[in-house]
């Protein structure tokens, strides 16, 4: 009998530990990091502005000068309109209070809300790396992030 119970104690224990060791997420905490990434994206977003309208006014001016740079800093450009595009698509469809039927369909929503809002990130580090080469050729210098953090009101 003494047998018995420590086999069901020990197996109880090696259940109550494999609930403890989970390693999915759940549907808040991706919801949290999905929502962190929005807001580095916005201090993100205040730069990839300033550089695009650093970026207009040089292509005012190598325009008049015929150069043959201005193929690329108009699609440069264009880019970072689509980018920016992407991020306000986006914030406009996102739903942070979403509440599926079930506890998977709202962890499954996040998940696809992560991979889009990565996708938005992936786009502004590459664009943002490619404004600031072109502003450095051109002598002016990157824009610095701000280090503030915007509140959610949840």
């Amino acid at each position: 009998m003494k047998r018995l119970n420590t086999a069901m104690a020990l197996l109880g224990l090696l259940i109550s530990l494999n609930l403890a060791c989970k390693t999915e997420p759940d549907a808040k905490a991706i919801r949290k990091e999905v929502l962190n990434i929005h807001d580095k994206l916005m201090l993100d977003g205040e730069k990839l502005i300033k550089n695009r309208m650093h970026l207009d006014t040089i292509l005012i001016a190598e325009k008049q000068k015929k150069s043959a740079d201005t193929a690329q800093m108009t699609d440069l450009i264009s880019k970072l309109n689509q980018a920016d595009e992407k991020m306000m698509d986006w914030m406009h469809f996102f739903k942070d209070d979403f509440k599926g039927k079930t506890a998977q369909e709202d962890l499954d929503y996040y998940k696809s809300q992560m991979i889009k809002i990565r996708a938005v990130e992936d786009d502004y580090i590459k664009l943002i790396r490619a404004s600031d080469s072109v502003l450095k050729v051109h002598h002016i210098s990157p824009v610095k992030k701000h280090h503030h953090v915007h509140q959610h009101k949840h």
